[in-house]
């Protein structure tokens, strides 16, 4: 009799720990799935961000190209200018014609200088402001003051 009642209470240690072992599972599995859950969004957002990234990517690629074409055509000018001055004995020329270089020189310096205030200038991409009482109408007609 002993002995049973020691296998009893041996039955109901065991029973009783897996029990409460088995709760500590199912509680470990719950969280966990609710973990999965979150991680799957977050791989989601991650994801969206990931090709979000690579067309932006493709934008500044496609950019960089456009400048290198431009960067390219703009030194081939150069060195053709360069080649063209090679060529030509500008000491000679100024010279025997002063008066004929230097106002060629003032007018090409003045045209250069023209074209970089027109790009640098900070207002060139403002709207004009057009005089009160002059524009159009609604329907497109025009307005005289």
């Amino acid at each position: 009799m002993k002995l049973s009642l020691g296998l009893g209470l041996a039955l109901l240690l065991v029973a009783s720990g897996s029990y409460v072992w088995i709760g500590k599972l199912n509680d470990e599995i719950a969280i966990l799935r609710g973990n999965a859950i979150v991680l799957e969004s977050e791989i989601a957002k991650q994801n969206e961000q990931i090709k979000k990234n690579l067309a932006q990517q493709q934008k500044t690629y496609a950019q960089i190209d456009s400048l290198t074409k431009k960067n390219q055509d703009n030194m081939r000018e150069v060195n053709a200018l360069k080649q063209t001055f090679a060529r030509h004995d500008l000491d000679a020329l100024a010279m025997a014609k002063p008066k004929l270089l230097e106002g060629k020189v003032n007018k090409a310096t003045k045209r250069v200088f023209d074209g970089l205030v027109e790009l640098t200038d900070p207002n060139q991409f403002d709207e004009p402001e057009e005089p009160e009482g002059k524009g159009k109408k609604k329907d497109g007609e025009n307005v005289s003051g």
